[in-house]
């Protein structure tokens, strides 16, 4: 009799479990996709900042955040090189740019969108996100000394 409350109560337990981790997951995807950031914003966890254009930058009206697209790059920097020298979006997506620096000194920058890193070391990675909301070829590029004019450059095509 022992025997059967217990299994009775182990799994009532897990069922509760169970249910509460779905509800949890459910509302923690809803959450993000409802979420607007209003300003810049570093999570010292995981050194990714959220960057949207100052107010003298065209702003972009979306309607209905479900249907924005991500798009997500992991760019390496190495002495006067990115692993990643073309970069192809749609206007009004959010992009995600994850820089990892294997070599020296570097960051990464695009003027356009107000997007930029930290200058980091070596093995020092930082993630940046931005909307893109305006059409045309941008240029990113390594600030750090004469980088940039060394050919530490790649494009951001917006459609």
């Amino acid at each position: 009799m022992n025997n059967k409350i217990m299994i009775g109560i182990v799994g009532l337990v897990l069922l509760i479990v169970v249910g509460g981790f779905a509800y949890m997951s459910s509302k923690g995807s809803q959450s993000v996709e409802e979420t607007i950031i209003e300003q810049p914003v570093e999570d010292a966890a995981t050194n990714e900042t959220n960057t949207l254009p100052d107010e003298s930058t065209p702003q972009v009206e979306v309607t209905n955040p479900v249907d924005q697209a991500v798009k997500e790059f992991t760019v390496d920097g190495s002495n006067f090189k990115f692993s990643v020298t073309e970069m192809n979006v749609k206007k009004g997506d959010t992009v995600k740019v994850i820089f990892n620096n294997t070599e020296g000194m570097h960051d990464f920058v695009i003027d356009e969108f107000n997007a930029k890193t930290k200058q980091l070391k070596t093995g020092e990675s930082e993630a940046i996100t931005f909307v893109v909301n305006q059409t045309g070829t941008f240029e990113y590029y390594c600030s750090v000394g004469k980088h940039r004019q060394m050919g530490m450059v790649g494009k951001l095509i917006v459609e």
